[in-house]
């Protein structure tokens, strides 16, 4: 009996002596935000289904389908990947092992081995894409040098003559030098005669038209130069005296030239110009006899012009 005790008291004091062992569990360590907006950035992509966290209310929402997104390659104490908005801030977090990177699929190009440099003096030609017209109405006031009317008349009087046209423009806008378009003009010219009697002029005459671009005439002093060939099928001359009155008919062909400085305005473009024009006329019939010794003269006339370009 007394060895037996001899045995037990020994065992007791090993199992109270005895240290008990534990698991060891390190403390977690906090990663600052700040560190996780502040390190690099990926591409990758979520899957369906995965449980995206708000950051700021911790509320889950359960994307509906895949979606690529790019996110901080620094994850928090919990393993969670922030992910990027477009305009670079954070709303919602996912796990890592949620996020797969698609480094390799966006590896999409590979430089050539070897190329060519494209040639600098590469020329472009550039077409107007439509074609813009620009109507304008003009106003011509001008003196004339009727060379023609006095010798159709034998009257020196008739040398000289006031002369106004009612113009009505149409030209194209575009990038070539030259723009064309058409002329409609309505002319009348006043001569007067010796014996107190008057010549009355009127044409109506129609044709293309040409018009350079704007360039300096001076410095800030934009020009351009205009001109038109004209023919008038009706054109008509009746002449007054004190004891009767004649009729004459031609057929009337007028080139005009112009040189114009255009004012911008808020119709478009407000024009002045100084113009010449020479007008040669072809008799088809008179209501009297006539005698006329040149019938290859013309008649010149030099004055003023006004127009408005609507844009």
């Amino acid at each position: 009996m007394l060895l037996a005790v001899f045995l037990l008291v020994p065992l007791a004091f090993s199992q109270v002596n005895r240290p008990i062992q534990r698991d060891h569990v390190p403390p977690i360590q906090k990663i600052d935000i700040v560190k996780i907006r502040n390190s690099p950035t990926r591409m990758g992509s979520v899957p369906a289904g995965v449980q995206l966290i708000n950051v700021k209310t911790n509320r889950t929402h359960v994307l509906p389908q895949r979606m690529f997104v790019k996110f901080h390659e620094l994850q928090d104490e919990f393993g969670f990947k922030y992910l990027l908005n477009k305009d670079g801030s954070c709303t919602y977090k996912a796990r890592e092992i949620l996020v797969e990177p698609i480094t390799e699929e966006l590896a999409l190009y590979e430089p050539p081995l070897t190329y060519t440099p494209a040639p600098l003096n590469i020329t472009r030609t550039e077409y107007d894409r439509k074609l813009t017209l620009h109507p304008e109405v003009s106003l011509y006031a001008g003196l004339v040098n009727g060379t023609y009317m006095r010798d159709l008349f034998n009257d020196s009087q008739a040398a000289s003559g006031r002369s106004n046209q009612f113009g009505a423009h149409l030209f194209t806008d575009w990038d070539l030098p030259l723009k064309v378009g058409a002329a409609v003009h309505y002319e009348t010219t006043t001569y007067q005669l010796s014996d107190e009697g008057s010549i009355s002029y009127r044409s109506l005459s129609f044709g293309p038209q040409l018009r350079s671009k704007d360039f300096d005439l001076f410095a800030d002093f934009p020009a351009r130069v205009q001109t038109n060939f004209r023919v008038g099928p009706f054109s008509k001359a009746t002449a007054n005296s004190a004891t009767n009155e004649i009729t004459y008919n031609f057929n009337s062909a007028d080139l005009m030239a112009s040189i114009e400085h255009p004012i911008k305005n808020s119709w478009g473009e407000f024009v002045v110009g100084l113009y010449g024009q020479w007008q040669w006329l072809n008799l088809k019939d008179a209501s009297d006899l006539v005698s006329i010794r040149a019938t290859n003269k013309s008649n010149k006339s030099f004055g003023l012009s006004l127009s408005q370009v609507f844009q």
